[in-house]
């Protein structure tokens, strides 16, 4: 599959969630992935070549929240699909959280933690380099997973199911409806030999036989809200629903749909401009 990436400069007097903003509006447009610059208010973001228009940039940048529009610069890198593996590996570094785990490529090396895991990417978002990914690792740490049905939904390279999978969960079920992430997410599960299913599709390709403890879905608010329901009713009573994928000021009307489906706030925190709800079944 073929590429645009658009590396986009947000200017000095950028504030440091705005990036953040431009992202999230850019989402609705096809954009599916987004590496950060060590230039400050800088990174790149890719679209599919399918879903790809320029016009569609600059009504990105008009729905965005940032006040200095004007400061904002971009230009646009077409991208073969032969070239996209190697670009990862230039610019997607490992991920260490403290002594819990390590997440690297195949080529980067090995260091001593609970659980190392093997993440190449090739197209496909999860390898804990973004804030909502880094939220629910932190989250799932202190979790007792032992024998616990997990649900990962919108799972990207799996990242996180296989996680809990090292863990000691009991069963996994990793889903998503990008046909990329879906052959990246089997393979990464091979590359783990972590026995997880991994399915193609939306919430109606959810095991049906199956209710889950720990349900994870890092994907964003709209997505989030219209499938909420669908979610809940396969969450065992006490179960958790994980939830990341949007900004702090969203919060609140995830919380009272998630309350309107017996749901309770059970954690909540913020990392880099993003948000993680915990909501726990009554």
């Amino acid at each position: 599959m073929n590429y645009y990436q658009v590396n986009f400069s947000l200017g000095l007097k950028a504030r440091n969630f705005d990036a953040d903003l431009l992202k999230n509006a850019l989402l609705p447009f096809g954009f599916d992935s987004f590496v950060d610059k060590e230039e400050a208010n800088a990174f790149e973001a890719y679209c599919p070549e399918k879903d790809f228009s320029s016009d569609n940039i600059q009504k990105a940048i008009d729905n965005s929240y940032i006040e200095n529009k004007s400061q904002i610069k971009y230009d646009i890198v077409f991208i073969k699909d032969e070239n996209w593996n190697k670009l990862w590996e230039e610019t997607s570094p490992s991920v260490q959280f403290g002594d819990f785990c390590h997440i690297r490529k195949q080529n980067q090396p090995y260091r001593k933690v609970k659980y190392d895991i093997i993440i190449n990417p090739c197209q496909s978002f999860g390898t804990a380099n973004h804030p909502t990914t880094a939220l629910i690792i932190e989250f799932l740490s202190a979790l007792n997973m032992q024998g616990k049905n997990v649900m990962d939904m919108g799972c990207g390279t799996a990242v996180l199911g296989i996680l809990c999978k090292k863990m000691g969960a009991g069963y996994v079920e990793a889903i998503d409806i990008d046909s990329w992430a879906f052959q990246n997410a089997l393979d990464n599960a091979k590359s783990n030999n972590a026995d997880i299913t991994v399915k193609l599709g939306s919430s109606e390709a959810i095991s049906k036989d199956i209710n889950f403890d720990i349900f994870i879905a890092n994907i964003n608010l709209n997505i989030l809200l219209d499938n909420m329901e669908a979610y809940a009713k396969k969450i065992k009573s006490n179960g958790l629903m994980v939830l990341s994928g949007f900004f702090p000021q969203d919060a609140e009307e995830l919380n009272a749909k998630a309350a309107t489906l017996n749901f309770a706030v059970y954690k909540q925190s913020v990392k880099d401009g993003w948000a993680l709800s915990v909501l726990k079944k009554q």
